[in-house]
């Protein structure tokens, strides 16, 4: 079992909540705190799991200390349990890393998902990306316009369970409609988590990975294909071909009929650019 520790203000609360959680498997309680000083400096020295936080805190409040465990890189996750049920509060506390934002009274089935969420993160949770072992009839072709230090999702490998999940069902299905809320649904952890740890592993947004996995693999059907180029766009995921033309460009600097012109080997076959 993971150990976890309560930061509220209020006795018969944390009382309440242990109650809330008993028998369950995922984390050991270990430590109640009443302010927030008391509760960040045990943090810093003994890096549980796992903080139950309430907000309003006397001393330093449950979004400053949030904030400056995010700040100081501390691994400690936070479900935050409070009272308050301002949008503003959940959004600040959600984009310092917390996992959940529960309010009171919370119920079971609640706290117990936010648990297994948590749970599930630090089980997963790892921090070295590597790059597969390709064999040499495997080596992926470097294309212009594309950045060299690119690798599709296919060859592109990581210790982390959760992001090479999402890296998986890119390479599967990087020509449908798939967005960031998606791939959290599918890893159950929050978006923003899902968007922080896949930029973390990967070192790029997924936005930008997912554009680039399509621009990549459109260069390559542009070169080694006599495909029409609005049938390429629609083979990697854009239905407008007036929109992935702008796209490519993009990150290119090329229109893909001027792309296919400037770097077509000259033994490939040769076809129309639109129709």
């Amino acid at each position: 079992m993971y150990q976890a520790i309560i930061i509220d203000d209020e006795q018969w609360v944390i009382k309440s909540l242990i109650a809330t959680i008993e028998n369950q498997e995922y984390f050991e309680i270990v430590g109640e705190f009443y302010d927030g000083f008391s509760a960040f400096s045990y943090i810093q020295e003994h890096k549980p799991a796992l903080a139950f936080i309430d907000v309003q805190l006397p001393g330093m409040n449950g979004l400053e200390l949030l904030q400056s465990a995010k700040q100081q890189n501390l691994p400690t996750l936070f479900i935050v349990i409070s009272g308050h049920a301002e949008f503003a509060y959940a959004q600040k506390a959600l984009f310092n890393n917390a996992v959940s934002y529960c309010l009171k009274p919370f119920s079971r089935n609640e706290l117990m998902d936010s648990m297994q969420k948590a749970y599930h993160i630090l089980e997963n949770h790892t921090s070295s990306l590597s790059v597969s072992d390709i064999g040499a009839c495997q080596e992926e072709e470097k294309l212009p316009g594309i950045p060299e230090d690119f690798l599709p999702p296919e060859h592109l490998k990581t210790e982390n369970k959760l992001v090479q999940s999402m890296l998986d069902y890119i390479s599967d299905h990087y020509t449908e409609d798939i967005s960031i809320q998606l791939l959290a649904d599918l890893t159950c952890i929050t978006p923003n988590y899902a968007s922080q740890l896949f930029k973390e592993e990967v070192g790029n947004t997924f936005s930008s990975y997912l554009t680039n996995t399509r621009i990549y693999h459109a260069s390559k059907l542009l070169l080694h294909t006599n495909m029409q180029i609005f049938m390429v766009a629609n083979q990697v995921g854009y239905k407008d071909y007036f929109y992935f033309a702008k796209v490519f460009k993009r990150f290119t600097g090329y229109t893909p009929t001027s792309y296919r012109s400037t770097f077509r080997q000259e033994n490939a076959p040769h076809s129309n650019s639109l129709i």
